[in-house]
């Protein structure tokens, strides 16, 4: 039998009348990431796939995207044998088989999986429903469950050759944080990236499925709800306070502690970084032709939070994780010399056109909440994953399940 098809979706004439698509169970929680895929993306369904549609492109947006009025397409099955190429073709989905098998419609399309298998979307596997949006050219949108976007996370952040017990205290952490931001995007949950968090798709080693279905559920709550659970990679010996790093209040969760970091991948910067007047000042948003003056600012123990910027027309006050993320540094933990000389700038410092500066430093990432590197030292050496949670996050919050249930009464400790 021949089993090359052609749909034409058009409103109205292959279109099904409204069909309920199969959802999980309402206690499953379900998110909608928006994944960073340019197109063309190879797609290769792992079992059999119906398809969806929507009667018209321009319903708002709002996650859960399934949740929407979708459509069954009549004849609308996807042979998961073939390997498709999916990409937009003035401004319609197109999805061609490497058989000659097509699929094309100019209104947003949904692929569930019928038997939970997923998807495979250049290489990288995916679980839940696909959506694929006509819009800026075609987005995609992967609805997942809670417990495997986690599972996904967690093998995008995390390395498997951790410790189990460091494994479960990121899961924990990743949930938390996830609960606590979503809708940040407000037509979708999440993006995949670490504007939110890494999100590959499902990794192959078993030992992240293991701890995340062992911690399944549990989150960290403070006053009743999810807290922002945030991590990095390595401080560099010890954390630091949420509103020392970004504007905000005080969080009694997010406080600085000593950090167990110092055998980490990631504890010294591999190299220095050295920026020639001409990248500072366009960094900076500074004239070239100029002074500039540099004036460090402290919190109360001496330690420097950030630099005022004075220039004869600029004057602005950065932060050092502001510094971070304009001269992509690997950390906010840094040193800062002018060369030639390597003369360290402590205090208020003028700055004449031709002079470069050099940063040095420790750590990875923001060095704010969890520190993924000395989870691991803390793992290594007895501590379970609620012992390592309560180092970085403290006594004042407490293990619950998602669902809002009370998990443990007691710290996270216990």
């Amino acid at each position: 039998m021949n089993r090359r098809l052609v749909f034409l979706l058009f409103l109205g004439v292959l279109l099904m009348p409204p069909a309920p698509v199969a959802t999980e169970p309402p206690a499953v929680v379900v998110l909608t990431v928006k994944l960073s895929l340019a197109p063309p993306v190879t797609l290769r369904c792992r079992g059999p796939v119906r398809l969806y549609s929507l009667p018209e492109k321009v319903l708002p947006l709002t996650p859960p995207l399934s949740a929407a009025p979708w459509r069954e397409v009549h004849g609308g099955t996807i042979f998961h044998q073939l390997t498709w190429r999916v990409e937009p073709v003035d401004g319609r989905i197109v999805l061609a088989s490497e058989q000659g098998d097509l699929v094309t419609t100019d209104l947003p399309l949904m692929l569930w999986s019928a038997d939970g298998s997923g998807f495979e979307l250049n290489g990288a596997v995916y679980p839940g429903t696909l959506v694929l949006w006509p819009e800026d050219g075609l987005l995609f949108f992967n609805e997942v469950s809670l417990e495997d976007y986690v599972w996904g996370v967690l093998g995008s952040e995390a390395y498997a050759g951790w410790p189990l017990e460091a494994l479960k205290a990121n899961a924990v952490a990743i949930r938390s944080y996830t609960l606590y931001s979503l809708g940040r995007h407000g037509c979708y949950d999440l993006c995949d990236t670490i504007h939110c968090q890494v999100y590959r798709g499902l990794p192959p080693e078993a030992v992240f499925r293991t701890a995340v279905w062992t911690t399944a559920g549990e989150i960290l709550c403070w006053q009743g709800a999810p807290i922002n659970a945030v991590y990095h990679s390595s401080s560099g010996g010890r954390t630091r306070n949420n509103e020392e790093v970004w504007a905000g209040t005080p969080l009694p969760y997010l406080r600085s502690v000593e950090d167990f970091d110092h055998d980490g991948r990631n504890y010294q910067w591999p190299q220095e970084y050295q920026f020639s007047w001409v990248e500072l000042t366009e960094t900076l948003g500074v004239a070239a032709d100029q002074e500039l003056r540099l004036v460090p600012f402290f919190n109360p123990a001496g330690e420097r939070l950030g630099f005022w910027v004075n220039s004869p027309f600029t004057e602005k006050q950065l932060r050092n994780e502001e510094f971070r993320r304009l001269f992509s540094l690997p950390s906010a933990n840094f040193h800062l010399f002018i060369q030639p000389g390597k003369a360290e700038i402590t205090q208020a410092v003028t700055l004449t056109p031709g002079t470069e500066l050099l940063f040095t430093g420790k750590g990875a990432g923001h060095g704010v909440g969890l520190s993924q590197w000395g989870a691991a030292a803390l793992a290594g050496r007895g501590y379970s994953y609620g012992q390592i949670l309560q180092h970085y996050y403290g006594p004042e919050v407490v293990l619950r399940s998602a669902s809002g249930q009370l998990r443990k009464e007691k710290p996270a400790t216990q």
